[in-house]
């Protein structure tokens, strides 16, 4: 990473025009990480199925409760570079409530096929999901996932309450990010910008933004966001949750942007929020 940060900030300079159009390549290549072990038991015990979209078959995860018919489903969704098992420790707590757990790997990740892909085509997942196995109860999102979820709820798909974990508020602040991480030069950011525009346009920018989607949704959300996340910045969480109705936000502490979803506390959380009787918006018992 330092070698590449390094090329572009010094051969950037001086071939911008070229620079940005590599920057947009790799804006949409991913990063395939290994599975780490402590997801493999959640491999073990999905039922892994697959269904095509757009001609690409996406690897599709379920865990069903033992010994009772589900009475609800949540669907899990990945961020950039993440995988569908990151849900494994959210796996038990949920199942025992009674929920069937749905989750995937999005184009060029995990174990679906490809290099590159882009959040539209995450989006065509979801809808996909939706169409194949039926209503959705209750959704949990992660980074990139948060913004997918309120494109698709904002244009009808309809879930009862949502978990969304340090999601980006616009587009911009996505290629914020790709700007500090690759270290790149205004001039190269002016080409990148350029390209983005020319095959995206701005109209498509607009319709991603979350703080616009998530203003006239009635699906109830708790949104959790860690104070030292450098990869996107915690007040953007604050802000989705100031103009989503009825919305509650947590701030932690020494989590960052990939350990939050593996916390024991934000597991609590997340279950206690999801617990099927606030489905139906009832006190616990």
């Amino acid at each position: 990473m330092r070698f590449i940060r390094f090329v572009y900030n010094t051969a950037g300079r001086l071939f911008p025009q070229y620079f940005g159009q590599l920057a947009y390549q790799q804006w949409f290549t991913t990063i395939r990480f290994k599975t780490p072990d402590y997801e493999q038991e959640a491999l073990q015990t999905a039922k892994q199925e697959s269904i095509e979209v757009n001609g690409l078959a996406i690897s599709v995860y379920i865990w069903q409760p033992e010994h009772i018919a589900p009475i609800a489903t949540v669907l899990f969704i990945h961020g950039w570079s993440g995988r569908g098992t990151q849900i494994v420790n959210y796996i038990e707590p949920l199942t025992a409530m009674g929920y069937r757990v749905l989750s995937f790997d999005a184009p060029a990740h995990g174990k679906t096929a490809g290099k590159q892909t882009s959040m539209l085509e995450y989006i065509d997942v979801v809808f996909a999901l939706k169409q194949h196995y039926g209503r959705f109860d209750a959704a949990i999102t992660h980074s990139l996932g948060g913004m997918v979820l309120a494109f698709v709820m904002a244009n009808g798909l309809s879930v009862k309450r949502a978990v969304c974990i340090c999601p980006p508020k616009n587009f911009q602040m996505l290629t914020d990010n790709l700007q500090q991480v690759l270290a790149l030069p205004d001039s190269v950011m002016k080409a990148f910008n350029r390209k983005s525009y020319a095959s995206h346009g701005q109209v498509t920018r607009d319709a991603v933004n979350t703080l616009n989607n998530v203003k006239h949704l009635s699906c109830k959300s708790l949104l959790i966001h860690d104070k030292d996340d450098n990869e996107t910045d915690w007040h953007s969480s604050e802000e989705i949750a100031s103009v989503w109705p009825g919305a509650q936000f947590i701030k932690t502490r020494g989590l960052g942007h990939r350990r939050i979803i593996h916390d024991k506390q934000v597991i609590q959380k997340t279950t206690d929020f999801l617990h099927p009787e606030r489905l139906q918006d009832k006190p616990l018992s």
